[in-house]
């Protein structure tokens, strides 16, 4: 939930001391019911668990892709913009007594480093060619009583290309990543310490095996390829996931395709599929349609969804195999713009599809 900014600059929090000259972006608060006034250090150990945070929704680590596709296309991250080298760290501003106080952790959110740690807040840093950040997290009583974990977001851009790109991201940050950053964090804080399906940690338990992938019209099976129905590909690729016994052999292959996309769109993927692609999605939910994707046609262990824009046409093809699930993806260029388009979110797309089939063997171990 966004709070207004008093939230934060009222509390007596000591990064006031240190970042005076740093721009108020964002507060946004975390609910952790049943919290203590002595639970901060709880709530960072989470965190910094292996494993946690909890893995982000597909959406946002797409949006987060391409950031970081784009940073190093555009050479934002490199060493020599990040902080030692082209700002100063806050850690050289820290008052004595922080200075000498306990060695803080990332908390899980690298590349963030920290700059101090205490018993109620803590403070990491990121410095790009564009802005130097700053993520403050502090622990704070609940306006229904109890205890919140509050982030506010600061901000020192760099020139005039630091601020058209905090102006150009805003839409992004406000309505995509921190909503669904703010759900991750609630989860990793119901999560803490819940032993997984196997009595393990929930970090330390996962159904999938591992993941076999295909890139290619040449590379991918014929048997897979006969599953689209487009004439012409200029596109393919298909990723098949292997899962422990037991997991997901009673799912259809439709319901892997809901546990996947879900039955309708969210906002991030209006914006993905609607925004990046030009996809034409149906709306509301339907049985004929899996997140605004037509179903074209399905077979015993396979359904394919369909969905076009005016420069290309897209088929999703998921089969549930024995001991596993698969996903393909074929697209046909219907003008030169999808040539241009496609290829280089179709990297992005490639590092994101092996998390969205672990997420899904992941939901269908929880009984249903």
């Amino acid at each position: 939930m966004r709070l207004p900014n008093t939230a934060h600059t009222s509390r007596s929090w000591r990064i006031h001391e240190i970042a005076g000259d740093f721009r108020l972006e964002d507060v946004w608060a975390f609910r952790t019911p049943g919290a203590g006034p002595d639970d901060f250090p709880t709530m960072l150990a989470a965190l910094q668990a292996p494993g946690g945070p909890k893995r982000d929704p597909l959406p946002l680590r797409f949006l987060l892709a391409v950031r970081w596709k784009v940073g190093a296309l555009l050479g934002l991250d490199k060493s020599k913009e990040g902080v030692g080298a082209r700002t100063r760290s806050l850690r050289d501003r820290l008052p004595n007594d922080l200075r000498e106080a306990p060695g803080g952790s990332d908390a899980g959110m690298a590349p963030f480093t920290p700059v101090y740690e205490l018993g109620d807040e803590c403070a990491l840093e990121l410095a790009s060619k564009t802005v130097h950040a700053v993520m403050h997290l502090g622990w704070a009583p609940a306006e229904k009583g109890g205890h919140e974990l509050r982030m506010a977001v600061l901000v020192k851009p760099n020139g005039p290309l630091g601020r058209l790109y905090m102006a150009a991201i805003s839409p992004f940050r406000r309505l995509i990543v921190f909503p669904a950053f703010t759900r991750q964090m609630e989860h990793t804080w119901r999560d803490r310490g819940r032993p997984g399906p196997d009595g393990g940690s929930p970090a330390a338990v996962h159904s999938a095996v591992g993941i076999h992938s295909a890139v290619g019209t040449g590379n991918v099976p014929e048997s897979i390829r006969a599953l689209s129905s487009l004439p012409d590909i200029d596109y393919a690729d298909h990723f098949t996931l292997s899962v422990d016994a037991g997991t997901g052999t009673d799912v259809t292959p439709e319901e892997w395709a809901r546990t996947m996309f879900g039955d309708v769109p969210s906002a991030a993927e209006k914006l993905i599929w609607r925004g990046f692609l030009g996809i034409r999605l149906s709306r509301g939910r339907s049985p004929d349609t899996v997140a605004g994707w037509r179903i074209a046609e399905r077979g015993e262990d396979w359904i394919r969804l369909e969905a076009a824009s005016w420069f290309l046409t897209c088929n999703l093809v998921v089969r549930a195999i024995d001991g596993g699930v698969s996903l393909g993806t074929f697209l046909r260029y219907d003008r030169r713009l999808g040539r241009a388009v496609w290829p280089p979110l179709s990297a992005v797309h490639r590092r994101l599809a092996p998390g969205l089939l672990r997420d899904a063997a992941e939901k269908v171990r929880v009984p249903r």
